[in-house]
């Protein structure tokens, strides 16, 4: 790629840019990150990073590109690190805890901003969420507002920040609270009041989340306008499915983390309904998604409303149910013989939408054995955490199980638009299409990515399944004296009621 002849047109925009990125750490900035580096021809990439458990930013960037997601990058372009600068940051913080001279260096220097981070704790309390998910992008979009150089700016958001909407349109919908008027009241508020009144401030919305995003959305529409500006929502982003490595993921929340429990035997009750489409998306094709919806702002636009993109699998993928979900992941390890070595129980899973047997099934099949097993940890003088882990597992499924059971419906026509309006090579570079994905394949890939990059498995499968063979005879040992001491208290129950003279 020599001259601007052989690179497509969405790498002559993004060549010679400067980028500031925040959520760089992130899941979804991770493959972003990558990507842009890798193929966008950028000539110096800004991070925001903060200080994380006794970290400095710099100990987090070098141990971001030491991860596996990198190694192509690293082969292809060894020297592309010296394109990337930290900026130390914190979007809990004002103005997104930026010093002075880099917020003006930043103002003088950016081309283009791709506001990625957010808290994505679906019920965390309103003042944390507010302050990373509306102030910071309140604050970050005054400060684009004054660069001397702004070609895009990009906010990402969710497809699931409407959720009370019949059809969630390409649109920005109101919010019946105002960015501003939340941004005062969580400033001036104590943590108890906020808490107490949160659940009249959510309205609608079923989460802090999905309210904070909306309101996000509401500040970019206000604080955008006259911008080259637009708002990017990706569904439930899950593995990578090509590119740069299959199945890659450095986060155990939501879906990854389902997967990953169901295949060790730890998850045995999903709160889903299985008849339900699955709203997922590879994190490759969103990262693409959110590169080429960056180019597509920097255009002039015929009308003055802010482009919106609904990125959902609903009108291109190949259909797809959690239980179908489910069910590859269990079909795929056993007909393969993937097991791992961190296998802990026998696969089997029920799936069940009702909020009625959920909680009932979740504690036959996971409180009580973990209530035994912390017990035999008790009596040996070993800290109980069983029991720990399976209420974070609750509290989890309990937050997913909104998405989990309504069969959300999108319209995502401008999304499809700005596929057609990629060329031919933008097309192959930066691939959002996924109507040919194949679902067995890519759970085949997840669960090769989960064992490898996650559990860091050997790779030789013996070792695996010889530990799947203990399990097995532990579990019917175990079942073997379950059902024989039942039906031996059945057999004394009769002798009660009917003696035998």
């Amino acid at each position: 790629m020599s001259g601007d002849e052989s690179i497509s047109e969405i790498q002559k925009f993004f060549k010679g840019s400067n980028v500031f990125v925040t959520g760089a750490t992130g899941f979804i900035g991770h493959v972003l990150v990558e990507k842009l580096l890798r193929t966008c021809l950028v000539s110096k990439l800004y991070l925001l990073v903060r200080p994380k458990k006794n970290k400095d930013p710099q100990t987090r960037m070098r141990e971001m590109f030491s991860a596996t997601l990198f190694t192509r990058l690293w082969d292809e372009q060894p020297d592309f690190i010296d394109k990337v600068f930290l900026i130390a940051g914190d979007c809990a913080e004002p103005n997104l805890g930026l010093s002075a001279a880099d917020e003006e260096f930043m103002v003088a220097n950016m081309d283009i901003v791709i506001h990625c981070a957010a808290t994505i704790n679906l019920n965390g309390p309103l003042k944390h969420t507010s302050f990373i998910n509306v102030r910071s992008t309140r604050d970050l979009l005054l400060i684009a507002r004054r660069m001397h150089r702004l070609k895009s700016f990009v906010y990402v958001s969710t497809a699931f920040v409407n959720p009370n909407q019949p059809i969630t349109e390409e649109i920005i919908y109101d919010c019946h609270m105002k960015g501003d008027a939340l941004i005062n009241l969580v400033e001036n508020m104590s943590d108890s009041v906020l808490n107490s009144i949160t659940p009249e401030c959510l309205g609608s919305w079923p989460n802090t989340y999905t309210l904070s995003k909306c309101i996000a959305e509401n500040l970019v529409k206000e604080y955008g306008q006259n911008m080259p500006i637009c708002v990017a929502r990706p569904c439930i982003v899950t593995f990578t499915n090509e590119e740069p490595i299959s199945g890659w993921v450095n986060t155990m929340k939501s879906v990854p983390g389902l997967c990953l429990g169901v295949g060790l035997g730890a998850i045995h009750v999903v709160h889903v309904d299985p008849n339900v489409g699955a709203i997922i998306m590879p994190a490759d094709n969103v990262a693409n998604m959110i590169i080429t919806a960056a180019h597509h702002a920097s255009k002039t636009r015929s009308k003055p409303t802010i482009p919106v993109f609904n990125y959902v699998p609903n009108h291109m993928a190949p259909p797809l149910t959690y239980g179908q979900s489910v069910q590859y992941v269990i079909d795929l390890l056993m007909r393969n013989q993937l097991n791992s070595e961190k296998q802990i129980w026998k696969l089997s899973v029920y799936i069940t939408g009702s909020k009625v047997l959920f909680p009932i099934l979740f504690f036959i099949y996971h409180y009580l054995p973990a209530y035994l097993v912390d017990s035999c940890l008790w009596i040996s003088g070993k800290k109980p955490r069983v029991t720990q882990i399976y209420n974070k597992m609750n509290v989890m499924m309990k937050d997913m199980r909104y998405f989990g059971v309504i069969d959300f419906k999108f319209d995502d026509r401008q999304l499809q638009a700005l596929i057609s309006s990629q060329s031919d090579k933008d097309k192959k570079l930066f691939n959002m299409d996924i109507t040919n994905i194949k679902w067995e394949k890519y759970f085949l890939n997840t669960i090769l990515g989960i064992k490898k990059y996650i559990l860091k498995d050997s790779e030789d499968r013996a070792v695996g399944q010889k530990r799947h063979q203990k399990i097995m005879v532990a579990y019917y040992v175990l079942s073997t004296i379950i059902y024989g001491c039942l039906l031996y208290l059945s057999y004394v129950l009769l002798k009660m009621i009917f003696p035998i003279n």
